[in-house]
């Protein structure tokens, strides 16, 4: 009941978006079935008892990311109890999130990026729907949940921009370049038509049934091109929003720009991409200063 009403919080007052609330879910029924199994409630658990579950976790060999998720979903949960007076005392208060490792996101030189987005076919439907979507999330630095939720609506050819909705449900207006502008001119005028066959569909990109494409299918797009494409790394789609942003911080993007096109609530997130980039900083200076040699 208290997990449920937590869930409808979310939802009502915090406008959190459905996968989002479901990740909750998922994470706070686990936490409360471990309670269960050890005779404990919401109520009744104490600090001991947490730091008990969240090594318990790593025991099974959840990774430290994982387990720190974990931790926030039960921290929220009790912040929520705690102020509606159902529990008494917060019992997380005083438990550490687990370290951060200094793990920066792999991202693909602009070679690769070419590469990439060269793979598809553009004169069949599918292909020219890929080459403009590849090109579209580089060019934008969308989520996948972004991506697969794009209206076709939400493109603006004459300004070159795309309305987006992001995390929390928050809209943002992310401009894109030249090349996408064509792409996408090209995809609305012909190609998502045929894919479309006559029905009324909202969404911009659509599978080979006429259907708005999914999650799923747009990672096993990406990775039979990243597969075709023989670039050695492992490509995913949030792999071309880290070189988008790692690309714009390269060239001397301002940081709060580049969080305001990303979507990011806070900008300590965005600042990985400033620690990216002076990584390759000093792999350049090592690679070209003379007393390097």
């Amino acid at each position: 009941m208290e997990v449920a009403r937590f869930l409808d919080h979310l939802y009502l007052e915090k406008n959190l978006a459905p996968n989002t609330i479901q990740s909750y879910r998922s994470d706070l029924n686990l936490f409360t079935a471990y309670l269960q199994r050890a005779g404990l409630t919401l109520g009744s658990a104490r600090r001991g008892d947490l730091i008990e579950y969240l090594a318990f976790c790593r025991r099974t060999g959840l990774h430290y990311r994982t387990v720190a998720r974990y931790l926030s979903s039960i921290k929220g949960l009790y912040r929520f109890l705690t102020g509606e007076g159902r529990v008494k005392g917060d019992p997380t208060l005083r438990i550490a999130h687990p370290r951060r490792v200094a793990n920066p996101p792999q991202y693909l030189t602009l070679e690769e990026v070419d590469l990439l987005l060269d793979m598809p076919d553009g004169s069949t439907p599918l292909g020219c729907r890929d080459r403009t979507m590849l090109e579209l999330m580089y060019s934008c630095g969308l989520r996948v949940s972004e991506v697969v939720s794009l209206a076709a609506p939400a493109v603006s050819l004459e300004e070159r921009s795309v309305l987006v909705m992001g995390k929390g449900r928050k809209e943002r207006v992310v401009p894109f370049g030249e090349r996408a502008a064509d792409l996408l001119e090209s995809y609305l005028g012909w190609a998502r038509e045929a894919l479309r066959r006559s029905r009324t569909v909202d969404r911009l990109f659509l599978n080979f049934r006429g259907e708005p494409l999914g999650r799923q299918g747009l990672w096993k797009i990406i990775k039979e091109h990243a597969r075709s494409s023989g670039i050695n790394k492992n490509i995913t789609p949030h792999t071309l929003r880290h070189s988008f942003a790692t690309h714009l911080i390269q060239n001397g993007a301002d940081l709060r720009f580049v969080q305001e096109l990303l979507g990011h609530a806070d900008i300590s997130t965005t600042q990985i991409y400033t620690h990216l980039d002076r990584g390759t900083l000093i792999d350049e200076h090592r690679r070209h200063h003379p007393l390097e040699k």
